[in-house]
């Protein structure tokens, strides 16, 4: 099976999951974990590729994105988790029905890449007025950024290659 398929499979499996877990239903309290506009930029926001638990580099980086909320330099922050940076970008998109169009590191595989955990850090959404903004306070912050890509109208795109309509996948 190529990786392609492999993708499709679990882009399938993870959004059925994450439906039938309400994960396309936000709650209230989650107004900052999801997109909101079409064209904002994304980030990956944090330290990845780490196994070690570092609560300092953990608190500095909350820290850290809290003030970025407060300055109104995000919309969205969505943690990264056991799903991976996939999983974190459906939970972002979903419940808008927009998607998003993201190019992966190329020194990690794929699969890897998008559904293990990489570490601390969030995927972020950012308008595109703030985008220098945001990138200048993280750097002053010394705070780890890598651009993913962007929020679509609904399609979800990974390196080039479409895998569908999030709502009709």
């Amino acid at each position: 099976m190529d990786t392609q398929s492999i993708l499709l499979r679990k882009v399938v499996e993870m959004r059925a999951r994450l439906h039938r877990e309400g994960a396309d239903k936000p709650a209230p309290e989650e107004a900052f974990g999801l997109f909101r506009n079409k064209g904002e930029m994304i980030y990956l926001v944090g330290e990845t590729g780490s196994t070690e638990v570092n609560l300092d580099k953990d608190y500095k980086i909350q820290k850290v994105m809290l003030s970025a909320m407060r300055k109104n330099l995000v919309s969205c922050v969505q943690e990264v988790s056991d799903g991976g940076i996939f999983e974190a970008l459906l939970r972002a998109a979903m419940p808008a029905g927009l998607g998003f169009d993201i190019t992966t590191d190329s020194e990690i595989p794929e699969e890897q890449f998008l559904f293990q955990d990489p570490g601390t850090c969030a995927v972020v959404a950012v308008p595109a007025d703030k985008d220098e903004e945001l990138v200048q306070f993280l750097f002053d912050n010394q705070i780890t950024v890598m651009t993913l890509g962007h929020v679509t109208k609904g399609d979800i795109r990974i390196d080039d290659q479409s895998y569908g309509n999030i709502r009709q996948i």
